[in-house]
């Protein structure tokens, strides 16, 4: 062989070297880092899109870099595997926990921060669906934790499936040939620092790349973190020097975080989509937030939900952001285990809260006026649509049916993902249905091991696709990855997935 077909290869998706016999291996990554011995060949093929050359069933396959259309020793015409037909930009990124948009200089359609996914999501096959039959396909679980799902390009020409748990900050990479999940470590520089969030005020961003950049709130401050699975490394870079006090989100361009500082004093910090930090906002005075909710940015305005109040950005006429805190009226409690803010048709952002002196349920319309409406019972919500016990509405919480009273149902759905209407597709619900005989409230505060079944709710009807039996049934995470929907809660014995409608 000639100079020009031996030796290594640099081409995008990283550096290739061709032996005396025509055989190609990966050495090192796109982002210079040395493939690691723990993935096969086949780990390798799938993850970067391999191309092969035509072969006999059961003949071992040559693999070439995914940038090659003809074997340059041969002129042979190279295969495309099957699974990279699909163009990737076709396969959309998941960014936990409900499937938000990239980071992305295009403004996104809705309010950030919701339980809406910004992908449509529609079963396949849904007529078929049995409450009792098998999944479609299953994932041996991570190691013991509490984990988030990425899929993105991270140093792949595929969507690879990445598992973080923010409370231990540990990453893993699911090898999708050997069947099994590996952890990441540091390439260089310091540690990924834990987070200490809970798990209902928890949510990351992820910024678009071939080595796409993960963006959590951590104790260290706001944390991009850049993975490289053919290596099974990564680097982190940390921000601000102080612990997170809430969850970042993507507002006006930019990704925000409110820290805390040693003299407890909230600052923001921000990033734009290259991570590059932009002049801190101060909040005036020491505020005491209490326990937090995540975020939702929507227009003008991005909330940080807080049991003593909201913390609060505002773009403001200059094209300045200022941050304040405003407490909730006396006698006002929010309760955010309900679910998200309801999101109303002129675009307000409502946080069910309990008003102590009347004894009753209201809604508050997040920003700096305050606005109550009376609920008659607190309504389990992602966003646009919200569930009375176990009917899905698209009024607005505190509006009761004309008929029916379903309270006798003695069943309730959490809603744990809402996705729009899309080409060829409705709106539809993906949520948890279980028992409520103790009481809606009684119930979501109890350990009790419970029944559960996964439904999808759209505009034709509800379809019950898995059941199961844990505590805490709504605290399952729903994630999509190969165009499969996976639910995953830590006290499941593996994760089932279920194949989406294309």
């Amino acid at each position: 062989m000639d100079l020009k077909t031996s030796g290594d290869w640099a081409v995008p998706s990283g550096v290739w070297y061709v032996d005396d016999d025509g055989a190609w291996t990966m050495q090192r990554s796109a982002d210079g880092q040395n493939v690691s011995p723990l993935l096969s060949p086949a780990d390798i093929g799938l993850l970067m899109h391999a191309r092969r050359l035509p072969a006999a069933a059961g003949a071992p396959v040559r693999q070439f870099p995914p940038e090659f259309s003809f074997d340059p020793a041969s002129g042979t015409a190279l295969q495309m595997p099957p699974d990279a037909a699909t163009t990737l930009s076709r396969v959309p990124s998941w960014v936990p926990p409900f499937g938000a948009q990239p980071v992305s200089d295009v403004p996104p359609a809705g309010a950030a921060g919701l339980r809406q996914a910004s992908v449509p999501l529609k079963l396949a096959d849904q007529r078929a669906r049995e409450e009792h039959a098998q999944a479609d396909a299953s994932l041996p679980m991570p190691p013991p934790g509490e984990y988030e799902f990425f899929s993105a390009r991270f140093g792949t020409s595929a969507a690879a499936l990445l598992a973080l748990d923010p409370r231990k900050a540990v990453l893993h990479a699911w090898l999708p040939a050997s069947k099994r999940w590996l952890a990441l470590d540091p390439e260089y520089g310091g540690l990924l620092a834990e987070s200490d969030l809970a798990h209902g005020a928890w949510r990351a961003e992820l910024v678009p790349e071939f080595n796409s950049v993960l963006v959590l709130p951590t104790s260290h401050g706001l944390a991009c973190i850049r993975p490289d699975v053919p290596s099974l490394s990564y680097v982190v870079e940390h921000v601000g020097n102080a612990p997170c006090a809430a969850a970042p989100v993507w507002f006006q361009n930019r990704l925000w975080a409110p820290l805390r500082d040693d003299d407890g004093r909230i600052r923001f910090v921000n990033l734009d989509a290259q991570q590059k930090p932009g002049s801190d906002v101060l909040l005036d005075g020491v505020v005491e937030l209490g326990a937090v909710s995540a975020p939702v940015a929507y227009n003008r305005m991005a909330v940080w939900p807080c049991a003593n109040g909201q913390l609060r950005l505002q773009l403001q006429p200059d094209g300045n952001v200022a941050a304040t805190f405003t407490p909730w009226p006396e006698g006002l409690v929010p309760h955010f285990e309900f679910g998200s803010p309801y999101l109303s048709r002129d675009g307000g952002l409502w946080q069910l809260c309990f008003e102590s002196r009347r004894g009753t349920y209201v809604y508050v319309k997040l920003g700096g006026q305050v606005e109550k409406a009376d609920a008659l019972a607190p309504r389990l919500c992602s966003g646009s649509f919200n569930y009375r016990f176990a009917t899905k509405l698209k009024t607005a919480p505190w509006e009761e049916p004309e008929h029916g009273d379903d309270g006798g149902k003695n069943q309730a759905v959490m809603p744990l993902l809402e996705s729009s209407a899309g080409s060829g597709t409705g709106s539809s619900v993906f949520g948890v249905k279980f028992a409520t005989s103790a009481g809606l409230s009684s119930v979501l505060r109890s350990n009790e091991r419970l029944a559960a079944q996964l439904v999808q709710d759209d505009e034709l009807r509800e379809t019950v696709f898995h059941t199961f039996a844990v505590s805490e049934p709504w605290r399952v995470r729903l994630f999509i990855h190969e165009r499969t929907l996976w639910a995953y809660h830590p006290l499941l014995s593996r994760i089932d997935g279920w194949t989406l409608q294309a």
